[in-house]
């Protein structure tokens, strides 16, 4: 009787409510009574009020008000499987309802009626599938799962399909509230989706509502409040309006709920029908992502680079406001990236689409390389932009176009590559810069290996080769200056056409390399810092800048033309008499045996080596070293002097 009466009174307040807090209010009370009632008609009429009552619905605090209803739902449901696992005694069932949890969501389902639109309904699904299932656990039968996830399917689909989505607030609940139910329904419920009506209103709700990232907007207000404190840093306070804005819309459920609501499009994706939706969603992404950086370049700190920010920045500002913008422009690229793998598997499976644009299969066609590549260029090629996002473009452009080499004409690898790559070149001891330095060099190498290339590596590998010597061992690690020479190497040797022209180069390279050996230092390097992991700034500091550049010699020896093998191999193994390190020697000398003991040498130049290493002097050379083997001549049979005291 009590529940009798408090349900009337509940009906009456939701159909008189007048403002938010008025309903805000009744909802606490209608969680309570959903787990009272045991008459399935009266949970019926009360789940049928909460979906349709005007007092909630006609000024909705945007997916808040969603949210709050699913989650009576789905708050009442968790309570009853408590109920029932705790075994109430007899005498406290008048504190439950004596409805078992099968009957009341059965009760519940019947409440999403024709009162209410279809989109509405999935506050009850989605709530009920949650609380009862959400946990991994079983605590419905399985015909009634079926039932709940068929008609989650059915609910999406009509609403779709009778125009509701046309309202912003009714397409945004819709998207959050599958996004929450989407992996508790079964994979051939997820294929009955209408993916061709839905993929748009995700692609929507998550990228350009305000409920969402709102096309970036949110990063150019954040401009007005970055003041310079008195410490002459700027300061971003956690008081602004603009962090609380940014703050609310990071914890709000359509940004907070971004990784799923990408999973979801991702799989919408993949499935829909009407391939022009899929070129619809890139040019939709392609749209928001110019926007966030036109927004982003309207903000102060985006000014700073991020090797600056002890620097310029507050420590408030690094401490408490900056991370909540990271973690938020972090969870967007990571949903932006699932969504465009998404997107090129099914570039790589259906035929339907052109094959001309994704980066491995976009070499096959030069006449759109070339469009792109012209497209992202960098817009002060020649030259380091002062904006850290103009070198954050110049970082992709050159990590994009060294995939493209072989592609391009020298023409266009001259203009487009060695333009951009040029400036970077000799800057590696600038850490705002050092991406860009490795980007630089990796695309160099690319291009004057490349074999159209030929005339441009005549006319480049000198001033690059100077290049090379002045950032090592400083600020190139050993591992890409061993990699640069012997590439360049590779690259000069015969059948190269370059090797006609300039037969000696490769010698000439070597030449350099041992000219600098002769007085490099015989200390240890230290760990550069660089983007590289660990183990190789670790690899760094357990070699001399002598020591590498002997096993550079070494690396390049498989690919020198053999008669200048033939002079390279004593002077090489002469060199290592200049290693004084025993540990480095001993590296040095496993190198070379390496080389020319275990497959890296073609057929003549391996009978070469074991000439030179039999009857040349090779083997004494290595082992004992030049100025440890007795001057004879001897005698035939003659003692050779073994001690001396």
């Amino acid at each position: 009787m009590y529940s009798d009466r408090s349900l009337a009174t509940l009906l009456r307040a939701l159909q008189n409510g007048s403002d938010e807090q008025d309903v805000s209010r009744l909802l606490g009370p209608a969680t309570t009574l959903l787990t009272l009632l045991s008459n399935p008609l009266n949970v019926t009429l009360l789940t049928s009020q909460l979906l349709s009552a005007r007092s909630i619905w006609e000024r909705p605090d945007g997916l808040r008000t969603t949210i709050r209803i699913l989650s009576i739902f789905n708050s009442t449901a968790i309570q009853f499987v408590r109920q029932e696992e705790s075994a109430v005694p007899s005498s406290n069932l008048s504190t439950r309802s004596t409805l078992s949890r099968e009957e009341w969501a059965i009760a519940v389902i019947k409440g999403a009626d024709e009162r209410s639109p279809r989109w509405r309904h999935l506050c009850v699904l989605a709530g009920l599938l949650v609380g009862f299932e959400g946990r991994r656990e079983r605590n419905l039968s399985h015909s009634l799962r079926r039932t709940l996830e068929s008609a989650t399917v059915k609910a999406v689909n009509l609403a779709l399909q009778e125009g509701e989505a046309s309202n912003d607030f009714a397409a945004n609940s819709m998207a959050i509230i599958l996004s929450y139910v989407f992996d508790l329904l079964s994979d051939g419920e997820k294929m009955s989706l209408n993916d061709d009506l839905l993929l748009p209103i995700l692609v929507q709700a998550s990228f350009f509502t305000k409920e969402g990232l709102h096309s970036g907007y949110f990063l150019s207000t954040i401009d007005a409040d970055v003041v310079q404190s008195a410490e002459r840093k700027f300061d971003w306070s956690a008081r602004s309006s603009t962090y609380m804005q940014c703050q609310r819309m990071a914890t709000g459920p359509m940004v907070a709920s971004l990784g799923s609501l990408s999973r979801l499009i991702a799989f919408s994706a993949e499935n829909v029908q009407d391939v022009d939706l899929l070129f619809t969603m890139v040019k939709d992404l392609s749209t928001f992502t110019r926007s966030l950086c036109v927004q982003w370049r309207q903000n102060k700190l985006s000014e700073i680079d991020i090797t600056e920010e002890a620097m310029y920045l507050s420590e408030r500002t690094l401490r408490m406001t900056l991370p909540l913008l990271w973690r938020t422009l972090k969870s967007t690229m990571f949903a932006t990236v699932i969504v465009l793998r998404s997107l090129l598997g099914r570039v790589l499976e259906d035929a339907r689409i052109p094959v001309d644009g994704a980066i491995d299969i976009l070499s096959q066609y030069p006449v759109q390389t070339e469009a792109f590549l012209q497209d992202i260029r960098p817009t002060s090629a020649g030259s380091i932009p002062q904006h850290p996002l103009d070198r954050c473009h110049d970082l992709y452009f050159l990590n994009t176009a060294e995939h493209f080499t072989v592609v391009l004409s020298p023409e266009l690898n001259e203009q487009l590559l060695i333009g951009a790559a040029t400036p970077y070149l000799g800057l590696g001891s600038d850490p705002r810069l050092l991406e860009i330095f490795e980007a630089a060099h990796s695309v160099m190498l690319a291009l004057l290996s490349a074999p159209q290339n030929s005339d441009l590596l005549a006319r480049h590998i000198h001033p690059y080769v100077d290049a090379l010597f002045k950032v090592f061992p400083q600020n190139l690690s050993l591992r890409q200056f061993r990699m640069a020479i012997k590439t360049l190497i590779r690259i000069t040797s015969p059948p190269a056409p370059i090797s006609e022209s300039q037969p000696m180069l490769p010698s000439t390279l070597l030449e350099l390399v041992r000219f600098r050996l002769e007085a490099a230092s015989p200390k240890l390097l230290q760990a550069q810092t660089t983007s590289d992991a660990s183990p190789k700034a670790a690899e760094q500091s357990l070699f001399s800048e002598q020591s590498v550049l002997l096993l550079t010699l070494i690396d390049a020896l498989p690919f020198l033309p053999i008669d200048q093998l033939e002079d390279w191999l004593p002077l090489t193994a002469e060199a290592l008499n200049t290693i004084q390190d025993a540990n480095q020697l001993q590296i040095c000398r496993q190198r070379l045996w390496d080389v020319i003991s275990k497959g890296e040498m073609d057929v003549d130049r391996s009978a070469l080596c074991v000439t030179w290493w039999g009857t040349g002097g090779g083997r004494e050379t290595v082992l004992y070293g030049r100025d440890q083997q007795e001057e004879g001549p001897f005698m035939s049979g003659g003692l050779q002097e073994t001690s001396k005291l």
